[in-house]
């Protein structure tokens, strides 16, 4: 059989090609870099050079123009439709760079023989990471774009195409739909498709203005395309009420996991020698944290890791928010253990409001949202502070990190490691690249207050208001409150475990500024279920943790009990 799946390129990654698979480079009128062992869009009849916004869709246009295969298909560098008949409508991710073209043919001819039209997964509709809001194709794409782009091509496609306009106003009211313009085809159905499909972007083209749109939002051809490819088939289906479209499982490499020498750079780390770090203001550098019994042995780890590597230990002042769980003898040995630097203790007593924030992950507890109660639990006269959770390990002077320029923001901290899904989940169309992690932060304690009066009515109104897209607790809190408020500050602080690896999730960061990170940490913080101390950690950093676990431990100042008998 005559089957040519075509596999988008924009830029380097996996090579898939067989007799089946066939890699195209999209845009390459308009690339900087051609991309060897593949054909690209620009050749014969193309609008290869509108790849910008109109995405895989130029691949698309050259492929219906300038081939005549007896079935068609469009995959991605990154998604491929898995013919495996045991993994229909299943999405597997792959982080591994391996070469699964012979996997992905299995069974690709009896496939197509027995269906005109295979498409990726059916899926429920909802924001990225928030699987409980499902919502319409209609109000998925207006909350992640322009509603008039949308209801533009809606008019067009009722005025100029209305043999379709019934299927597209039913697909726009499910909360299920295929996505990623993924999908094989019999040719007489796929000229038709692309037919209506093209014919309906040229003209929304025409009247569509987007100059003011950003990067992102300029791809608006390929994603109006994402909706129209249901629509399509359900035309088929319902009119020839046909069973013969078929959903298969996609497989979806992550992107591919940086090869770094971890050996190389725990031993950097390791022989890192403390500098003094000017330290201009006068008061303490006041830290906050909570933990409770159950949680002594990371508490120990993190605060040793904080002593051992600032230029003055007695300019550090740890205010320790807890509750009962925090035993009197706990608090003494913690006293006793680093009795170089100053410890408070400030319990925070039962509240309702607990009870209203949600705990939707296991490893969550009360305690993360102790950092939403630091303002009012701190004396007035403390202006500054840095909130730091503890499963992190610093490696370089928090002096340094306490005396950054916040420029007149009220909170400063690192990018997440999935920030702009994170941010897209939470802000739809108004997202932004500030959505940052929540276990390192700088706060000005005293402008919050100023600003925002009464943070205790901001955090709730915060949650209340976007409860339904909310799956990151007190972080999804904090980054809805201070959303234009927040001020950016170096990755290398806080570099959380996907840094370290491929992840689904879009950061707003470039590669490069996470390889750096990586190379030159000051915080390396163990995001995730992946904790070092854990008999299976497989976190890379994990043998540096474990080295500064070691000496903690044995750290000893005159009256230290051993760890072993509180924890």
């Amino acid at each position: 059989m005559d089957i040519k799946i075509y596999v988008c390129h924009h830029k380097e990654g996996l090579i898939a090609r067989n007799q089946y698979f066939e890699p195209i480079q999209v845009g390459r009128a308009i690339s900087n870099h051609v991309l060897d062992g593949m054909i690209g869009d620009d050749t014969g009849d193309n609008i290869s050079y509108k790849n910008r916004e109109w995405c895989e869709l130029t691949g698309l246009y050259w492929i219906w123009k300038n081939t005549n295969h007896d079935y068609v298909g469009l995959n991605h560098y990154r998604r491929y439709l898995n013919f495996a008949g045991g993994d229909r409508n299943s999405t597997l991710y792959i982080e591994k760079k391996v070469d699964i073209t012979q996997y992905l043919s299995a069974g690709i001819e009896e496939t197509c023989r027995q269906n005109p039209i295979v498409l990726s997964p059916l899926v429920n509709v909802h924001p990225t990471s928030s699987p409980g809001n499902t919502m319409t194709v209609y109000n998925h794409y207006c909350y992640n774009h322009y509603k008039k782009d949308l209801d533009i091509a809606l008019s067009v496609i009722k005025n100029k195409a209305p043999e379709y306009y019934e299927f597209m106003i039913i697909s726009m009211n499910l909360e299920m739909s295929v996505f990623g313009n993924i999908f094989v085809m019999r040719r007489d159905l796929f000229n038709e498709y692309c037919s209506f499909l093209f014919s309906v972007l040229f003209s929304v083209e025409e009247v569509l203005d987007t100059t003011h749109y950003d990067d992102y939002q300029k791809r608006v051809y390929g994603f109006l395309a994402e909706r129209f490819l249901y629509a399509f088939v359900l035309k088929h289906k319902l009119l020839e009420k046909s069973n013969n479209i078929i959903h298969a499982g996609l497989i979806i490499y992550t992107d591919f996991e940086p090869e770094y020498n971890y050996k190389q750079i725990m031993a950097q780390i390791s022989s890192r020698s403390v500098r003094k770090v000017a330290h201009p203001h006068a008061e303490d550098v006041h830290i906050v944290v909570s933990f409770d019994d159950g949680y002594i042995k990371q508490a120990l780890v993190s605060i040793y890791s904080v002593i051992k590597n600032t230029s003055d230990a007695s300019r550090l002042r740890f205010h320790v928010l807890h509750d009962e769980k925090l035993s009197p003898v706990t608090r003494d040995f913690l006293c006793n253990k680093f009795k170089e630097v100053k410890f408070d203790f400030y319990a925070i007593e039962d509240d309702y409001i607990f009870t209203v924030y949600p705990h939707n992950r296991e490893h969550i507890n009360r305690n993360t949202y102790y950092r939403l109660f630091m303002h009012e639990c701190l004396p007035q006269s403390i202006k500054r502070l840095i909130y730091m959770d503890l499963d992190t390990l610093v490696c370089d002077d928090i002096i340094t990190l306490w005396n950054m320029d916040m420029d007149g923001k009220t909170l400063a901290g690192c990018n997440d490691e999935g920030g702009v899904s994170q941010s897209r989940r939470l802000f739809g169309l108004n997202w932004n690249k500030s959505y940052i992690n929540a276990g390192v932060l700088l706060f000005n304690r005293e402008q919050a207050v100023r600003k925002y009066k009464n943070l205790r009515f901001l955090y709730l109104e915060s949650f209340l208001k976007n409860m339904k897209n909310l799956t990151l607790q007190d972080q999804d809190i904090i980054n809805i409150a201070y959303k234009d408020d927040i001020k950016i500050l170096p990755l290398r602080w806080n570099v959380g475990s996907r840094v370290y690896s491929s992840s689904e999730l879009e950061a707003a960061y470039p590669k490069s500024v996470a390889a750096a990170a990586v190379h030159n940490p000051a915080l390396i913080h163990f995001t995730g279920e992946n904790k070092p101390w854990k008999p299976d950690a497989a976190h890379p950093m994990t043998e540096l943790y474990l080295v500064y676990q070691a000496k903690a431990f044995a750290y000893q100042t005159p009256q230290t009990q051993s760890v072993e008998s509180v924890a």
